[in-house]
């Protein structure tokens, strides 16, 4: 049963499924043995053996002028695998696209406790795809690697996620230089940007994240994350010229 589950998943039916385990286990068979042990009738398995023969599950030989069917190598069904997930992949471009334009008003949820604000950082590694990019405001004051899923700097690190954090005069100086970190800090003559709250921006969400009540916010929407993006990368680009100036 465990293997007619897999098999369906690779697209087949119960019956094509039957009868190619069937001459895995049993080798070499004749239609009326097949059908004997299957229990399912000739006129079926007239229409089922061509369609296993075509995607070289089986094939057929010829003995005494009689016809007899045999499996093939398991290996044939990597290409069954193959052949699902090319197309898998190619609507995804497509499925997104209606997830993207399904409803222009924002979905906005509001978290509790300390395990979703762990969520919110999965989603992050999660959603971001290979080489692309988070925003972050970070004043903090608390220790935050509590708040971190376990594989967070695996899974990070593996997509090779970049990171532009603006922090604290004081956070910026006690961080220590990262591949694929920018850091910029609101200088302290101007705000000492102490209130322990955080906000991420990445793909089309904002994630806001109270640190001292363990409430967070999470507003998905492409147009309020690109307007939140732009205002990010002017004030990035405005305290980098500031420092860089110092």
């Amino acid at each position: 049963m465990r293997y007619k589950k897999i098999l369906s998943k690779l697209g087949l039916s119960e019956w094509e499924s039957s009868v190619y385990l069937d001459l895995l286990e049993h080798g070499t068979s004749s239609i009326v043995d097949i059908s004997n042990r299957t229990g399912i009738h000739r006129p079926m398995l007239y229409k089922i053996l061509p369609l296993l023969v075509e995607t070289w599950l089986i094939s057929s030989v010829i003995r005494w002028k009689r016809k007899y069917f045999k499996s093939e190598s398991p290996e044939h069904l990597k290409n069954l695998f193959e052949k699902l997930s090319t197309s898998f992949n190619s609507i995804i471009p497509d499925l997104e696209d209606m997830y993207a334009s399904n409803d222009a008003r924002p979905n906005i949820q509001v978290l509790e406790w300390k395990k979703w604000i762990r969520q919110i950082f999965e989603d992050v590694v999660v959603t971001l795809k290979k080489n692309d990019v988070y925003y972050r405001y970070s004043s903090r004051v608390n220790f935050w690697g509590k708040f971190l899923p376990t594989n967070y700097y695996e899974q990070r690190d593996k997509k090779n996620i970049e990171r532009y954090v603006i922090t604290s005069e004081s956070r910026a100086k006690s961080k220590q230089s990262k591949p694929n970190r920018e850091v910029v800090y609101i200088p302290s003559w101007f705000d000492l940007f102490d209130e322990n709250v955080g906000k991420l921006i990445y793909w089309n969400k904002i994630a806001i994240i109270d640190y001292n009540t363990l409430t967070s916010f999470i507003i998905e929407n492409r147009l309020l994350a690109k307007f939140e993006e732009k205002i990010f990368k002017s004030l990035f680009r405005f305290l980098r010229q500031m420092q860089d100036g110092e």
